[in-house]
């Protein structure tokens, strides 16, 4: 168990170590950790999203990422468009101003990304990339476990 504990602890500090990298450097931009993440979707990601689709992939509220995109659409980054049969589901387009300012802010630290991708062995790249995917399956797991036992006694 003392191991166990110890690499838990070393796996937690190189995640907040590397939550770290991309706190500093979208700090030059202005901008908050949030919207930079709901640029990277739009940009990085190839776009087309609705909000909804990036809470879910960003793990954001419904709140934070309105918020965000009304910021994007007021300083004329953005424009929704509503998605042909659904209800009130809107894409999120970039202008031709955003897609500007979000290829300044996000094409440098994805091309960092890319550049340090690379230096890995192809192998060690997908078999992270598995490893750390699982841990996340796993610790949701055991996350809704506590949240589900914590309402219980609650």
């Amino acid at each position: 168990m003392k191991k166990d504990g110890r690499q838990l602890e070393m796996l937690n500090l190189e995640i907040q170590d590397f939550i770290g990298i991309y706190r500093s450097a979208v700090g030059r931009f202005g901008m908050s950790e949030n919207e930079f993440w709901v640029w990277y979707a739009l940009i990085a990601l190839d776009g087309g999203y609705s909000q909804q689709d990036i809470c879910g992939m960003l793990s954001l509220s419904k709140q934070t990422v309105n918020t965000i995109v009304t910021n994007m659409v007021r300083k004329g980054f953005a424009f929704l468009t509503v998605i042909p049969g659904t209800r009130n589901r809107k894409k999120i387009s970039l202008t031709e101003a955003g897609k500007r300012y979000g290829e300044g802010v996000v094409r440098p630290l994805f091309n960092a990304e890319r550049r340090a991708m690379e230096k890995l062995p192809e192998e060690e790249r997908t078999v992270c990339a598995a490893i750390f995917r699982k841990y996340i399956c796993f610790l949701k797991e055991e996350m809704r476990v506590f949240q589900h036992t914590a309402e219980v006694a609650g």
